[in-house]
């Protein structure tokens, strides 16, 4: 109760301390934070997420990036808040000046065309994914210069788009007459005459809503000179800024958290503690971003279609991934791929604490001579494993290195000076895995060696004097003495090597690729190759995911392990 009471009476001091403009502040920077919060889920709701109620603003803005990279601009364009059906009929066009040429939608069948619809140097340009569509309007519309229009060339409300325009292409000045009506009636909807090359408009002129009472009058534009030109619908809200919303919305999401947590820590801590925390929360905002955010984001990825290659739209489809990977085509090579990876974290844990312990006691002598065979032992350790894996290409057989007409590799040479004929390393499948295994045991064994010498000059000499006053022998030492009072060292190998070996990588994609065929084809290479060979992104995400909740188990159960029986006392 007086503890409690103690606390109550030092927060109340605490409050005190802080002044009124502090507390302003604070609360400035909450209500900030959280607006700031908000703009940044919304932007990842509608760009990572892509929920169904924004994706009318979703897609506006793909369609406006698409058309800002085949035009090596920024992103341009407006967003139609009326949606799709709030866009234009195109019943004719007429380009007089450097070019001569009509296109008239009477000539064109109805429904969607993946080809464009051309007239001279007019046309209604379409690709499979954006197809124009010839309607038929309900009742026929008299223009102005006496024609009747039955059918029009319809212009969904999506922004500028090259794909969902008129485009023409002149040799020289020309003026554009126009026969369109806004889609909606009572609605006026602005038209905008784009420079092809550079996405900037050239002009623009507004559309009256539409009317079947009234003869469909012409509206003039002017292209100025030779170029490709495309007119398309624009609204009023600009598709930039939300572009990069959508880009940067983890971003704006974390600013906005560390703006509104720095304002509830500034209405309850006085200033002089707001400087620690101002130290800490860089470190903490790298960690969000760099380690926590990518493995939530895993998460969604792994529930969606998303490819490398993927620009536009990502739909949610369930456990479809997880479903391919243990009952789909997947299941053979994730079950083969973790065998693999298992065969090969065993050998490489073996080699790094038997290699490394026995090497430590080789060399436990203090002397130069001694110092200097441990540094050239160790030394690999600091080599890069790409440059070593290089290396050990040429060593080992490998036609990647060698070239085809070269049968065999430098150790193979050696080898068959003693009349040893060699296996071909690389290239069988029975034996890829024991080269890689080659690479890995140069690496590790002197970092292993260095850990357990450091440990071992730590142990007291006073036990094995006791020891062989007992009459215990050299090996009885090294049971009963050495090997337990290096269980904490051996646990840390452990951990360590174990996880270093379940995420093996570079090694084996350089010296192998994974193959041949499948003998190596450890976890991280099967992920890296369906995400970026085969493009598989949200299933490389599927796979990723369990393998990391397979590390987490491992490691956790041996953690757990280690507790109840290793001995940390010296």
């Amino acid at each position: 109760m007086e503890n409690a009471e103690f606390r109550n009476s030092e927060k109340l001091k605490e409050s005190r301390l802080i002044s009124p403009a502090q507390r302003i502040t604070g609360l400035m920077l909450i209500v900030v934070g959280v607006l700031v919060m908000l703009v940044g889920c919304f932007g990842y709701l509608a760009g990572d997420w892509q929920i169904e109620p924004l994706m009318w603003m979703t897609d506006q803005v793909f369609i406006a990036r698409e058309v800002a990279t085949s035009a090596g601009t920024k992103v341009t364009g407006a967003f139609d808040m009326d949606g799709e059906e709030s866009g234009m009929h195109v019943f004719r066009a007429e380009l007089s000046g450097a070019d001569e040429s009509v296109i008239s939608v009477e000539a064109f069948d109805l429904g969607e065309s993946k080809k464009a619809l051309k007239g001279g140097s007019l046309q209604f340009p379409a690709t499979k994914e954006r197809q124009t569509l010839v309607i038929e309007e309900a009742q026929p519309l008299t223009l102005e210069n006496g024609e009747t229009a039955t059918r029009a060339v319809k212009f969904p409300g999506a922004g500028s788009s090259k794909y969902r325009s008129l485009k023409m292409t002149v040799d020289g000045p020309c003026t554009l007459k126009l026969y369109a009506l806004s889609s909606l009636p009572d609605t006026h909807r602005r038209v905008v005459l784009y420079n092809s090359l550079t996405g900037e408009e050239v002009s623009s002129a507004m559309l009256p809503g539409f009317d079947a009472s009234v003869p469909v009058k012409a509206t003039e534009f002017t292209l100025p000179e030779r170029g490709t030109y495309y007119l398309s619908v624009k609204g009023d809200i600009p598709i930039a800024p939300v572009s990069a919303i959508m880009n940067y919305a983890v971003m704006i999401m974390l600013l906005g958290l560390v703006l509104a947590f720095n304002g509830i820590m500034m209405r309850v801590q006085r200033w002089e503690r707001m400087k620690d925390l101002f130290f800490v929360e860089p470190a903490l905002l790298l960690f969000l971003m760099f380690v926590y955010y990518p493995v939530i984001d895993l998460i969604r990825i792994s529930f969606t279609n998303m490819a490398v290659l993927t620009t536009g739209k990502q739909e949610f489809i369930g456990f479809a991934n997880y479903d391919w990977m243990f009952n789909g085509a997947g299941k053979r090579y994730f079950w083969e791929s973790l065998k693999i990876t298992g065969i090969y974290t065993f050998w490489e844990v073996a080699i790094t604490l038997v290699g490394g312990m026995l090497l430590a006691l080789l060399f436990n002598r203090m002397t130069k001579a001694f110092n200097v065979m441990r540094t050239i032992i160790f030394m690999p350790k600091y080599i890069a494993v790409s440059t070593s894996a290089v290396v050990f290409q040429w060593i080992l057989y490998s036609t990647i290195a060698t070239g085809i007409g070269q049968s065999e590799g430098i150790l193979n040479y050696a080898l068959s000076l003693f009349g040893i004929q060699g296996p071909h390393w690389l290239i069988d499948s029975s034996s890829a895995l024991a080269g890689i295994l080659l690479l890995t045991g140069w690496r590790v064994v002197g970092y292993a060696m260095m850990i357990y010498l450091s440990a071992m000059q730590g142990i007291s000499q006073d036990y094995y004097e006791a020891a062989a006053i007992d009459g215990a022998d050299g090996v009885q030492r090294f049971r009963y003495i050495t090997i337990p009072l290096l269980a904490p060292t051996t646990l840390f190998l452990f951990v360590t090597t174990f996880i270093a070996s379940m995420k093996v990588f570079q090694s084996v994609d350089v010296m192998t690729g994974g193959g041949p065929g499948t003998s190596t084809n450890v976890m991280v290479q099967w992920i890296y190759n369906l995400t970026f060979r085969d493009f598989h992104t949200a299933r490389g995400a599927a796979v990723s995911l369990v393998f990391f909740v397979i590390l987490l188990i491992c490691t956790a159960a041996t953690m757990r392990y280690s507790n109840r029986s290793v001995n940390y006392d010296a």
